[in-house]
């Protein structure tokens, strides 16, 4: 995980409109590790076009870092971020005393969130005709929340032990099933129908 944090010469947070330092920091067995400054700093006499030429190319140099942490951040700034996908972070200090809290409420909300997709995904999976057999329209599935992958649908039902046939109706098939399918021990039998859907059945091999 990487966290940008704008500092001051001290190495404290400091206001986005401070000239300052952009600190990424990545996490490391060893604890949080510095890897990269940017000179950066705003002014409020610049416009926005000004504005938004300094964000962009503070942006090019984070390499995929989404969090970043300032003292202080006035609204129009945090929507601007906020547009640009990027989570920002009002925090005063040393950063060695807060990027470890930083982490583990994110890692915290992915866990929630992952669960929370997994029960909404289980809804879709129902009892077939027989005792350990399923079915499940994923066309379905997936269009009731575009949040939700094949893989979150499907791959945690296929390690239940009650499990014997899955029936899944689909648009097509999903790749991962080529590289997971053989390593659970199960086999893949599927036909496209005229309607357009892709019929499958997943087996205990």
């Amino acid at each position: 995980m990487k966290i940008a944090v704008f500092v001051d010469t001290e190495g404290n947070t400091a206001s986005l409109y401070q000239q300052g330092t952009i600190r990424v920091y990545e996490s490391s067995p060893s604890g949080w590790q510095p890897v990269r400054e940017i000179p950066f700093g705003l002014s409020e006499e610049m416009g926005l076009a000004e504005i938004r030429t300094h964000i962009l190319a503070m942006l090019a140099g984070l390499d995929g870092c989404r969090h970043f942490v300032a003292r202080a951040i006035n609204g129009a700034m945090l929507s601007y971020f906020d547009g640009m996908g990027i989570v920002m972070w009002k925090l005063a200090g040393d950063p060695v005393g807060f990027l470890p809290q930083i982490q583990h409420i994110v890692e915290d909300k992915a866990r929630q969130e992952q669960a929370a997709q997994a029960a909404s995904a289980a809804t879709f999976i129902e009892p077939g005709n027989a005792a350990g057999e399923y079915r499940l329209n994923l066309i379905d599935a997936l269009k009731s929340d575009s949040a939700l992958t094949s893989k979150q649908v499907i791959q945690p039902f296929l390690r239940r032990l009650d499990f014997t046939k899955l029936e899944i109706v689909c648009d097509h098939l999903p790749k991962w099933f080529d590289r997971e399918l053989p390593a659970l021990e199960l086999t893949l039998a599927s036909e496209k129908k005229p309607d357009g859907r892709c019929y499958a059945v997943i087996s205990r091999a």
